[in-house]
């Protein structure tokens, strides 16, 4: 570091938008109809949400407009700080060298992106995986990973522009994810899997709940693989009558679909990939194609549930014809929508190493790593071959006629019957009229939880067992 004062004045920011609405398609979900569309708007970023929560000392710009970052740079900074993606870096080094004009002392990097080889010649301090402590650190605090806390971030869901249908309340139970899928930056980017803090979970999901929200997004790598956790998280989110949405692996939910429905589970989202298992034991998804089958026939008996299945178009080993045909049996396991991704090799990734050794990496331009390019040379497939093949699919898993009548047949009629009027008022209703009044860019942060230092907790978790086999408290803190 550049000699920074202890108390430094330092922003931290997103990518800036290229037009004032610009949104992402939730899940990444396309189907053959413009509208309607599921979509949300770049608005938050729940990465920058989580540091100035920790680290309140910080300021924070999501997604600002180009004028927007450069009037805020007027402002006068020791250091200025990116997170971003893959996809993002052309801008990112836009924004870098308008940083460096304005006389910014020290340039961060951090989330997804940061993982890019080009990356630490850009900038001065590079940040891989959670940085709650590494920033307090700048400050001469510390965040420990057990007291890391929630903050509050919410997104409005619309079907149509300029209308807002539901707000989502978002939430991460955990951080990082145990498999190593080749394809995965998580392995390379996550080094310290933890729990965020519960109590301010528990803070974050009553806020949610007083605010009139209803849906809650578990934005979780892999939901589910601290099961005492996640059970004391599920039973939260059934206090507060909440549908929720979670993404997972089909044992997981297999492991858990009766409890999670029972508390609310509506929305699951699976990595199917391919149903092809020599193509899942390629890129080590560790996953069967029987789960996938068998999560689909469970769930599918479950009234209500809107199934959402990702989908891999690529594999080195299947030709054009190949992949069309998995994409058909996919079809008739019955999920409600389904994404449909090409595979892509980023940065610190085993895959990024394979296919460049076998095949050649050919494609750099940073927009094309959106999972809808082809950037290395598929032995089978040419890349315009893959771009039409990858559209085709798309459209043929994503029909209309499934994603908005079959699908939404199961998430609303289904409840309707099963609810009645209770279900027309809470999400036809309260929830769409609450959401007029919610204003989700608000920067509203609480107050810090008091934790407890380390020897307090190591009393009081201290035990001792006496003769007839009782356990007390020797001391309490």
């Amino acid at each position: 570091m550049k000699g920074l004062s202890t108390n430094p004045k330092v922003l931290l920011c997103t990518s800036y938008r290229r037009y004032k609405n610009d949104y992402f398609s939730v899940s990444g979900i396309v189907s053959a109809f413009k509208f309607p569309r599921a979509r949300s708007f770049c608005r938050i970023s729940p990465g920058l949400r989580f540091i100035k929560q920790n680290v309140p000392q910080v300021e924070i710009l999501e997604h600002p407009l180009w004028y927007e970052y450069v009037e805020k740079l007027k402002e006068g900074w020791d250091v200025v700080g990116f997170s971003f993606y893959q996809k993002q870096i052309g801008e990112i080094i836009r924004m870098i060298e308008e940083a460096r004009r304005h006389g910014i002392k020290e340039i961060w990097a951090g989330n997804y992106g940061a993982l890019d080889y080009s990356i630490p010649s850009l900038v001065d301090r590079v940040f891989i995986g959670s940085a709650e402590d590494k920033i307090a650190r700048v400050f001469g605090r510390c965040v420990p990973d057990n007291e890391v806390e929630h903050p509050a971030m919410m997104v409005h869901f619309s079907l149509f522009p300029a209308l807002r249908h539901l707000t989502f309340g978002m939430i991460y139970t955990a951080h990082g994810c145990p498999f190593e899928c080749t394809f995965c930056q998580n392995t390379a980017f996550v080094k310290r899997h933890f729990t965020i803090n519960f109590t301010s979970i528990k803070r974050v999901l009553e806020y949610y709940h007083k605010l009139g929200i209803s849906e809650i997004v578990v934005l979780d790598e892999l939901f589910g693989i601290y099961p005492k956790f996640a059970d004391k998280i599920t039973n939260l989110l059934a206090r507060y009558k909440f549908r929720w949405w979670a993404l997972s692996r089909a044992s997981i939910f297999l492991a858990n679909l009766d409890t999670w429905y029972e508390r609310g589970l509506r929305l699951p989202s699976i990595g199917v990939e391919s149903l092809k298992q020599d193509a899942l034991d390629i890129v080590r998804k560790k996953q069967k194609v029987w789960q996938v089958l068998e999560f689909a026939r469970r769930t599918r008996e479950k009234p209500g549930m809107y199934r959402i299945a990702a989908f891999m178009v690529g594999y080195e080993n299947m030709t054009a014809e190949e992949t069309i045909e998995d994409a058909i049996q996919l079809k008739k396991v019955g999920f409600d929508a389904h994404t449909a991704n090409i595979i892509t090799p980023f940065p610190q990734t085993q895959l990024w190493d394979e296919l460049d050794s076998k095949y050649g990496i050919f494609d750099r331009t940073y927009r094309h790593y959106d999972v809808k390019h082809l950037v290395w040379k598929h032995p089978l497939i040419s890349s315009t071959q893959m771009h039409y093949l990858a559209k085709s699919v798309r459209a043929f898993l994503n029909r209309p006629f499934d994603v908005y009548r079959s699908g939404l047949k199961r998430l609303f009629w289904e409840e309707l019957r099963a609810q009645g009027p209770r279900f027309l008022w809470q999400n036809l209703v309260k929830g769409p009229i609450n959401t007029l009044s919610i204003d989700d860019r608000k920067q509203f942060f609480f107050p810090k939880l008091p934790h407890r230092t380390p020897l307090q907790s190591q009393r009081r978790r201290r035990q001792v067992t006496t003769r007839q086999g009782k356990s007390v408290h020797a001391e309490r803190s």
